[in-house]
């Protein structure tokens, strides 16, 4: 799996460029079809889409092309998700989250386990990419709270890249930055700086 921009055409235009590397040998990407159909539940309805896939022309292996709209095995859109963890990070409830999101609150007490299970090394994945990308920003003031200071991490790896890489939701920073895998169970998943 490799997460790409949340634009279908410049995807589709990258992959049949052969500007798309493969995350296993970093050979170059050609397409490949698409994945099985899915759908992402956003704050307002749902879409029903089907990810790109692509063949590495070195190994042979196939990946699903996810945009950064999505977390891998996660119904809901990136975005949605990262609204229940800064709402959690600020001190909300669990039901009033889902309530405030439309989302049943079973789903989000998962998202929250989850985050806040590997939180200490969420916070570290992204504040080793927040100084990789600007060595010059300040320190990541604490946030009162494990689960807050990950999700501040995050927020100030996301700024870093948009200042250096350009404009991308924070979210879809996240998920890139965790090669959608934000929410898994075993962070050695993560792709490194």
């Amino acid at each position: 799996m490799l997460i790409v921009r949340n634009d279908v055409d410049r995807v589709e235009s990258d992959l049949t460029g052969g500007r798309v590397a493969c995350p296993v040998c970093r050979g170059v990407l050609g397409p490949w079809g698409y994945a099985r159909a899915r759908v992402l539940r956003g704050e307002d309805r749902s879409e029903a889409f089907c990810p790109r896939r692509g063949r590495c022309r070195s190994c042979g292996r196939t990946q699903v092309l996810l945009p950064d709209s999505c977390l891998a095995r996660r119904r809901d859109r990136s975005w949605v998700i990262g609204a229940a963890l800064m709402a959690k990070a600020a001190g909300t409830g669990c039901v009033r989250i889902a309530r405030r999101l439309g989302v049943p609150a079973g789903t989000v007490r998962g998202w929250l386990r989850r985050f806040g299970a590997n939180a200490a090394a969420i916070r570290s994945h992204f504040t080793v990419w927040a100084y990789r990308l600007d060595p010059l920003q300040g320190p990541i003031e604490p946030a009162g709270s494990v689960f807050a200071d990950a999700v501040e991490a995050i927020g100030m790896a996301a700024r870093a890249a948009t200042l250096r890489f350009g404009p991308r939701p924070a979210w879809g920073w996240a998920a890139a930055m965790t090669g959608g895998w934000l929410l898994a169970t075993r962070v050695h998943l993560w792709p490194v700086p």
